[in-house]
């Protein structure tokens, strides 16, 4: 049963699954089978799961799990590594989207949302082109090219959500609508933290609601929202590099 579980939270958070889930995990344990229960600890559950230690059988499952796919990086291209490790952004999930446009209906649509202002057209488009261009974000050679093909997902908003939903499904695409409120004053108030840069000072500006001027290293469509966003390129520590991986790019080619 510990086995099934801690596999369970691995394929639904990756190899670290939140303190929370694992007290959640525990105390359901012992409500259905209330047997398993410890009348001697505090909550009754802390066997499978004590937060305050972090030691328990579900603890020490997971540090297992975590400790057989840390030093193997090689099987990570795996589909079932993939599970183990929660996924990501290389991962190819499976979708059944219908009506996707194929080959010369693709070039045609594309051409198509270049040359028009129709929203609701752009958006049918983009989203019958989903498999077309999962397909070139999961190909290394043509990944950097989705933006220059798909130009309106930078000037369109809700674009990006849209295929995050067909993506994800709808309630998890939800989530980070529900949270930003909360999350964007804090992301704010850790890039004025930083040493400041001309590009971070006008994201800044941008972020915080306040009028901004063109430069080469801004464009003035980009709202206060995406502007927050970008902020996480200059927030977020950068990768480490192994022999096989290319250089780390500045923020502003990231932003770009």
């Amino acid at each position: 049963m510990v086995n099934i579980l801690a596999a369970h939270m691995t394929e639904k958070e990756g190899r670290i699954p939140q303190r929370l889930t694992k007290e959640k995990y525990a105390l359901g344990i012992v409500t259905l089978f209330p047997s398993l229960q410890d009348p001697m600890s505090k909550k009754g559950y802390e066997h499978f799961y004590d937060a305050q230690s972090g030691s328990g059988f579900l603890a020490w499952r997971l540090k297992t799990i975590e400790r057989k796919t840390k030093f193997h990086p090689e099987s990570s291209s795996s589909p079932k590594a993939a599970v183990v490790m929660g996924g990501g952004p290389t991962l190819v999930r499976d979708n059944s989207q219908e009506d996707q446009l194929q080959d010369e209906q693709c070039k045609e649509a594309i051409s198509l949302m270049t040359h028009t202002n129709e929203r609701d057209t752009i958006f049918q488009k983009m989203q019958e082109t989903f498999h077309f261009r999962q397909g070139l974000i999961h190909n290394p050679e043509t990944s950097a090219s989705v933006l220059s093909m798909f130009p309106r997902l930078l000037d369109t908003k809700g674009l990006v959500l849209q295929d995050f939903s067909l993506l994800f499904g709808a309630e998890t695409a939800a989530r980070l609508l529900e949270r930003w409120p909360s999350y964007k004053p804090k992301l704010i108030k850790e890039a004025a933290a930083l040493v400041q840069t001309p590009l971070l000072q006008r994201l800044l500006q941008s972020a915080r609601g306040e009028q901004v001027e063109s430069s080469a290293d801004y464009r003035p469509g980009w709202d206060s929202d995406m502007s927050t966003l970008l902020l996480l390129l200059h927030i977020l520590s950068p990768q480490p590099a192994g022999r096989k991986r290319g250089h780390k790019i500045s923020a502003r080619d990231a932003t770009w």
